[in-house]
């Protein structure tokens, strides 16, 4: 048995969990194995401290006349795109890593439920690299001596927390969109550099083309960008969490579903044995 299926088997473990409750078990398994097969990863490194370090060097570095308002708005636009960035390299890839692992067939074929998996392990890779970049980040600016703003901190742990739960559901939806294409991985860098540019984390929408401007409007990390920097200037910005919320919702509906459908293709074409 391969050790993906085995990490979410809880009859092989004493005191485990009745049937209503074995679905948290699944999950928590999911995103304990998750978190184990980033720790010590390069890439986790590379995505999560190297990656932030370089954006805030050329955006908060680069100028050392900006007010604390300014710096606020690119520091937190920098957490975001590398979150982005993250997101798209980890969660995204978490399928097509089974696929070469040969681990995919056991998880999807198996008495638990496939999305709980893939949900545990999306999850798992939202909340190892997030908490890195948002660390990273502080320390960072800190050393820059930038100014920065945090009038309402609540509501920055708040969105920072929906933020995670969001590039969990965007994982999900995009971990199954890889895995239908044999050019995951060029895919993956496709998305990567047009969103950093168009998706409103460091250049203001209205300075957009405006043609282009609807593309953030479907990526929750723009609406948490200005979520989260109201938050920073002591305001709430009750409209743009709605809009977060919402796609972050829709994210998860499309994921569920897509795994659905990608395990049914996969009985007819052999979706599951492909490398």
């Amino acid at each position: 048995m391969s050790r993906a299926a085995a990490a979410v088997r809880p009859d092989d473990h004493a005191g485990s969990p009745g049937p209503d409750r074995e679905w948290l078990w699944v999950l928590f398994s999911s995103l304990r194995l998750q978190t184990r097969l980033m720790r010590g990863s390069p890439f986790a490194v590379l995505l999560g401290i190297v990656q932030p370090v370089v954006l805030l060097a050329v955006t908060v570095g680069a100028n050392d006349q900006l007010t604390a308002e300014a710096t606020t708005r690119f520091t937190v636009g920098v957490v975001m795109m590398a979150f982005w960035g993250a997101t798209i390299w980890t969660a995204g890839g978490i399928l097509q890593f089974e696929v070469h692992a040969g681990t995919l067939r056991a998880n999807v074929t198996s008495t638990r439920s496939p999305q709980v998996i893939l949900l545990g392990k999306c999850l798992g890779a939202s909340l190892y690299t997030l908490p890195m970049i948002v660390v990273t980040t502080i320390v960072t600016v800190g050393l820059l001596g930038a100014p920065l703003r945090a009038e309402r901190p609540g509501l920055l742990l708040l969105g920072l927390l929906l933020v995670a739960v969001s590039g969990t559901g965007l994982g999900m939806l995009l971990s199954c969109l890889f895995l239908l294409t044999r050019h995951g991985n060029h895919w993956s860098s496709a998305l990567m550099y047009p969103i950093y540019i168009l998706g409103g984390f460091m250049i203001p929408i209205d300075l957009l083309p405006e043609g282009l401007r609807w593309i953030s409007t479907v990526v929750s990390l723009r609406w948490a960008t200005d979520f989260l920097t109201a938050a920073a200037a002591g305001r709430f910005a009750a409209g743009s969490l709605a809009v977060m919320v919402a796609l972050t919702v829709g994210y998860f509906a499309l994921g569920w579903y897509a795994l659905r459908q990608i395990i049914r293709r996969a009985k007819r074409e052999a979706l599951l044995d492909r490398r």
